[in-house]
């Protein structure tokens, strides 16, 4: 027993109360076997989480963490305990948990090929699993694909709280962030790590670092890649003009994503924690959404894509490139109208005010890099576009400008809908009100988008 190694426990080995009858998983700081409690009765399956490294108190704060969630998307704690043991007889913390039957939800994407409409059910049960660790005072800090099972009946479990931590909690490890998977980091997370490569100021996480790792997740799963890092570190020092990553909607990528879904992925990576909202919130914006969506929805979201589909919209992460340049401008006016209508079916289940963000539980760490694996096999994520640096264009929303833009359809505005301002055309975007953000122009209280003029088809016969 003395020389045996936490990892390599067979079964029958006994902890405490508790008997080994296989391996789950291996993890960072911990290693999941099957477990029973010993005795002539043997119980239901366990999960019993060993620690890799003595005395590590991150088992204690994982246990501190789990014991004030209550909720059925967070498998219970139902036990903690030491064994003694590897080459010099040191204590291993251990976690007992339920054990619970599931596919990871990367995997589970790529071989079930759900609909948007199952997405959002997802999202909303992982939200309400969320929303019960943020009502805790905790955050999870490591929301990703592979810290979440999808069971045969549907059921959804947010896993592995061992990043986690509560308010008062005691900060373990120094360094500028939280522990983390590095793609799922928010843009505020990445800024503070380059300004504080020196001094090294802990960064303080909050329920925004959740939502955003969310949008991530979900995002992965419906296009099969990761959206851009969501800040250029090294901004300050690029020159003028440099080259920047663009993010596009995922409804771009895979055409197959309801618009819906798409919007509600692109609220969660705004570029500011208090417009992503909060977990209690989405739980509910997206349980009404997934049973008030339209036929749409359901259509399979592993299906052929459209390469030779027109380019669309791409979306700048931090609104610094210009409006306007960030966009491909050869699409064809409906592609305006799904703008519209992202925005107003949205609308409709997101009121002013509903997804306001709740006071951060926010605790100092270290932090880890990694990458999930399975993808869907859908169309490539980004593209780097050529556009010019503008700092100074951080305002709530872009000013009507006085003449058409370039690539805008031009008055008349016949069909209904359209707005003519200044000799071009624009579709006001549902009932939203100003400010209206980086991406939409602000006309007399409402928000507008451009018409794009539809390229006349060549009509002479071919020789």
């Amino acid at each position: 027993m003395e020389e045996e190694s936490p990892d390599a426990l067979g079964p029958g080995t006994l902890l405490g109360p508790w008997r080994l009858t296989g391996r789950g998983g291996r993890g960072t700081y911990g290693v999941v076997y099957r477990a029973v409690r010993a005795g002539p009765e043997e119980g239901e399956e366990v999960a019993l989480k060993l620690a890799l490294h003595p005395r590590d108190e991150r088992f204690e704060r994982e246990a501190q963490l789990l014991s004030r969630i209550r909720h059925p998307g967070v498998p219970r704690l139902l036990d903690q305990g030491e064994w003694c043991g590897g080459m010099w007889n040191l204590p291993y913390p251990y976690l007992v948990m339920e054990w619970v039957e599931g596919m990871p939800l990367y995997e589970w994407g790529r071989l079930s090929s759900p609909n948007s409409r199952q997405v959002l059910q997802v999202l909303a049960r992982l939200s309400g699993a969320l929303e019960a660790t943020h009502g805790a005072k905790g955050l999870h800090r490591d929301v990703k694909g592979d810290n979440v099972l999808v069971g045969p009946g549907g059921q959804v479990w947010l896993m592995d709280f061992g990043c986690g931590t509560y308010a008062g909690a005691k900060a373990l490890t120094e360094g500028p962030l939280a522990p983390g998977t590095r793609p799922y980091r928010s843009p505020q997370a990445l800024r503070h790590l380059w300004a504080q490569r020196k001094e090294g100021r802990a960064y303080e996480a909050g329920t925004g670092d959740d939502i955003y790792a969310l949008g991530v997740t979900a995002y992965r799963l419906v296009t099969g890649e990761y959206p851009p890092p969501g800040t250029d570190l090294e901004a300050k020092q690029a020159r003028r003009n440099a080259a920047r990553w663009v993010r596009a909607p995922a409804h771009a990528l895979n055409r197959r994503v309801s618009v819906e879904l798409s919007g509600f992925i692109e609220r969660m990576l705004a570029d500011a924690p208090g417009k992503r909202g909060e977990a209690h919130a989405w739980a509910k914006v997206l349980e009404q959404a997934a049973a008030g969506a339209v036929m749409a929805a359901d259509l399979p979201l592993n299906g052929p894509v459209d390469h030779s589909a027109p380019t669309i919209p791409v979306l700048s992460p931090f609104g610094t490139a210009p409006p306007w340049r960030g966009l491909a401008l050869i699409i064809p006016a409906g592609v305006v109208l799904l703008a519209y209508l992202l925005v107003a079916l949205s609308a409709r289940y997101i009121p002013d005010g509903a997804l306001k963000p709740v006071a951060d539980a926010g605790q100092e760490d270290a932090g880890r890099v990694g990458l999930a694996d399975a993808a869907v096999e859908t169309v490539p994520i980004a593209r780097l576009e050529h556009v010019e640096e503008r700092n100074s264009w951080q305002s709530v929303a872009l000013d009507m400008p006085k003449e058409p833009l370039k690539g805008q359809k031009r008055a008349p505005c016949r069909p209904k809908g359209e707005v003519e301002i200044s000799r071009a055309c624009w579709v006001q975007v549902g009932t939203v009100s100003p400010p209206c953000g980086n991406d939409w122009f602000e006309w007399k209280g409402f928000c507008y988008v451009p018409v794009i003029a539809r390229e006349r088809p060549n009509t002479s016969d071919e020789p």
